[in-house]
């Protein structure tokens, strides 16, 4: 049984049988007493949304007014990271309802429970991911938590502040980035362990210790990688009630296959060593550096035959002759450890192709803290402006002794440019442009480093720079999007043509301000924007202004009047322009519900009421009252009298249907509303195959894929595509283009050729 329907009185309505098209007229026909008081219902409501202003209006978190039953699928189900979409599993539940009325449902709840799917859709992606990984699937795995992924993610961190924030945002990202990083290095360390195996089959015994080595350091990583994954399962868990044990267990077998194999190629590879350290003087400073002497010996007591030896210590790595007798000393001035430090770590570090394995031993010392100086040489002219490049050498000494590998940043008044690390000689060069938040006049220009509690101290240094104004160029477009809808974009610039980022645009109308859009990466910014009911739009004129106050920006306005709906973008503005924050498609989406209600006529909108009860399973529930059960053998058919003979309602839907859904689809396209086609295309493929594959009535659009491709429908790359574009058209808040939508829309009607009965 596949669920659609709202709450009412506390019960769920259902479709049991499929209402086509075919059948439709009759049943109105039988029942127009019913679809009159429905009709005028409607009426009402549409009357009371437009009544509402627009500020009353609940703001839905993936730009759908939530004045409307939404067409999307979000249902409240927790997914874990193994949840079945066939409806098999024991656990279903068939009462769970996929559209609910806003008008019973608090925003919160609505919130909560789209929460709840996201967070849903990503554990499902997480243990896909793990899954594929355990397949090595590499490319799969790391996909399974790539775009699509940080898609669901942006969308959930969106409901996650609507609502009390205590979810797992944070957590799903560092996962995310996380389990990427894993899946990269279980697949080097595959390849590695390949590579090393024919390269000891061959006799190559150098390349062999040296893959053993990078083998070595990739279950190193893999195992700091593991803990991390593990740790951020368990938050996500904790924070959202989910269950991701399969993915846990998956990679806890996966990390301990990597380290049974480290250990068998490493024990078969290298000598074992012993780094014994003889005395020294444990009270040490970059001035007074530590001289440390000692000795590498093998496990059995034999010196390492080795001309050179590395050692990391602390915070570098040095290098120190070693005699025949396997004796060293080498000295090292502390410089970034912690000045509090009390034992160095000391480690033996082999050359890649050593028969060696290295050593460790441990050094407590006493550190004390020493002041630097930095000199800095300004190498631009006197004047900056906005975006303008500058660089600045700087020398760090300590009593003329240069100190190496040292972090610095710079800085124009307090706000960082860019750090770099010092050389050998002590001398970094940084790099930067000016940003607009730097105000005009006299500025410190300073270079200093991140912490002052290291082994080396910095005391900052400053020189003086001037920045000047830069006149700016705003312009802007509008164009009438819907009723007393109209979209406003445009770029702020400078004089020279450098694009202006994150800064605020104010819009009014009429002199009245309503809104304020910021510009993105292009200098570009866009908004949707409410016509005041007393303003009228061939006479209106939209006004947008810059404020300079406050950066090395010139203030600008600019104003126009309101194109036709028809009209295309003006002054150039490319109307995918996604860098813009001003969301076009969610705006659109946010008055949808009054738009639909208001604005279409009284004959549309019957039609309309028509085919979306007829989807969500109401119009079924309202008349099957008094129809007759149909058997699996009935059919249905007009006659010339304009009754109704019966047909299976298993068969698949018709050309007729089809035909219908596609044109009610395209009826959306032609009215400028892409999005909506898309979605509706989406709906009708699924309805039609949900029968044939015996999809749950609680599958989510990509469990119903997977269950579509399970099940061998024809064409599965097609509803790939549409499903892809459904959830751009659904929940991404992005503006389909006209172009795209006719494509997915070709797209559906190709599946329901290939898939239903003609």
């Amino acid at each position: 049984m596949f669920v659609f329907g709202d709450r009412h009185q506390g019960s769920v309505i259902r479709m049991r049988k499929p209402i086509t098209f075919a059948r439709l007229p009759p049943i109105v026909r039988g029942n127009w007493h019913r679809l009159s008081c429905l009709f005028l219902l409607l009426l009402v409501a549409t009357s009371g949304a437009a009544a509402t202003p627009a500020e009353a209006i609940p703001e839905s978190t993936d730009g759908i007014s939530s004045a409307m039953p939404s067409l999307i699928d979000t249902n409240p189900r927790q997914v874990g990271d193994d949840a079945p979409i066939d409806g098999s599993s024991a656990e279903s539940n068939n009462s769970s309802v996929l559209h609910e009325d806003p008008e019973d449902v608090e925003s919160e709840s609505r919130l909560d429970r789209l929460a709840s799917y996201l967070s849903g859709d990503l554990n499902a992606r997480i243990g896909d991911s793990s899954l594929q990984l355990s397949q090595a699937e590499y490319d799969a795995a790391k996909a399974a938590v790539g775009d699509d992924y940080s898609e669901a993610l942006e969308k959930y961190v969106d409901v996650d502040g609507e609502t009390d924030g205590d979810g797992a945002s944070e957590e799903y990202g560092t996962v995310q980035e996380t389990q990427r990083e894993y899946v990269d290095t279980v697949s080097e360390f595959r390849e590695a362990q390949r590579a090393y195996e024919d390269a000891a089959a061959d006799g190559d015994d150098e390349r062999a210790r040296e893959l053993a080595r990078e083998l070595s350091r990739l279950a190193d990583d893999g195992e700091s990688q593991s803990d991390r994954l593990l740790e951020g399962y368990d938050q996500i868990s904790n924070a959202t009630g989910s269950d991701l044990n399969e993915s846990s267990s998956r990679i806890e077998a996966i990390q301990t296959d990597i380290d049974t194999d480290r250990r068998e190629i490493v024990a078969r590879e290298f000598v074992e060593t012993r780094l014994v350290v003889g005395s020294y003087d444990r009270e040490v400073s970059f001035r007074d550096p530590l001289v440390l002497s000692g000795t590498l010996e093998t496990a059995n007591g034999t010196s390492v035959d080795a001309e050179t030896a590395q050692f990391a210590v602390g915070d570098q790595i040095v290098e120190a002759a070693v005699d025949a007798d396997g004796e060293f000393e080498f000295t090292y001035r502390p410089t970034t450890v912690d000045a509090d430090t009390d034992e160095l770590e000391v480690a033996y570090r082999p050359a890649a192709t050593s028969v060696y394995r290295g050593s460790n031993a441990t050094v407590p010392v006493n550190i004390t803290q020493v002041t630097a100086e930095v000199e800095t040489t300004n190498h631009s002219g006197d004047a900056y402006g906005y975006a303008d490049s500058l660089a600045v050498t700087a020398t760090v000494t300590a009593n003329g002794t240069p100190v190496a590998n040292y972090p610095l940043t710079a800085s124009i008044d307090g706000s960082q440019l860019s750090a770099a690390t010092t050389n050998a000689s002590g001398q970094s060069t940084l790099t930067g442009t000016v940003p607009a938040r730097i105000p005009a006049g006299s500025v410190d220009l300073g270079v200093s480093t991140d912490r002052s509690d290291r082994a080396v101290r910095l005391d900052p240094s400053t020189t003086s720079l001037s920045i000047v104004s830069q006149p700016t160029d705003l312009d802007v477009s509008a164009r009438l999007d819907g009723d007393d809808t109209v979209v406003v974009e445009g770029r702020l610039r400078t004089e020279d043509g450098e694009v202006v980022d994150a800064q605020p645009i104010t819009i009014a109308v009429d002199g009245r301000t309503l809104e304020t859009a910021t510009t993105g990466a292009s200098g570009a910014y866009r908004t949707t924007i409410d016509l005041p009911a007393t303003v009228a739009e061939e006479n209106a004129t939209v006004s947008v202004a810059f404020d300079g106050s406050g950066t090395n920006l010139d203030s600008s306005a600019a104003s126009t009047g309101i194109d036709p709906a028809d009209a295309m973008e003006q002054a150039g503005i490319d109307s995918t322009d996604e860098d813009a924050n001003g969301d076009l498609s969610a705006d659109r989406f946010t008055l949808l519900g009054v738009v639909v209600g208001v604005v279409v006529g009284v004959g549309v909108v019957g039609v309309v009421t028509v085919f979306l009860l007829r989807r969500n399973g109401a119009l079924a529930s309202l008349f099957e009252q008094d129809e007759p059960t149909a058997s699996a053998d009935d059919t249905v058919t007009e006659s010339a009298d304009g009754t109704a003979d019966r047909e299976s309602d298993l068969e698949p839907a018709s050309s007729v249907e089809r035909a219908s859904v596609v044109e009610t689809a395209s009826d959306a396209l032609a009215d400028g509303r892409p999005n909506d086609a898309v979605v509706i295309a989406y709906a009708g493929v699924q309805q039609a195959l949900a029968d044939r594959v015996g999809a749950s009535a609680d599958a989510t659009h990509r469990e119903f894929y997977e269950l579509c491709v399970e099940r061998g429908i024809d064409d599965p790359e097609a509803l790939e595509t549409l499903t892809d574009g459904y959830e751009k058209s659904a929940y991404s808040g992005l503006s389909v283009s006209d172009r795209e939508a006719e494509a997915l829309l070709e797209t559906a009607r190709g599946l329901l050729e290939a898939n239903v009965q003609q």
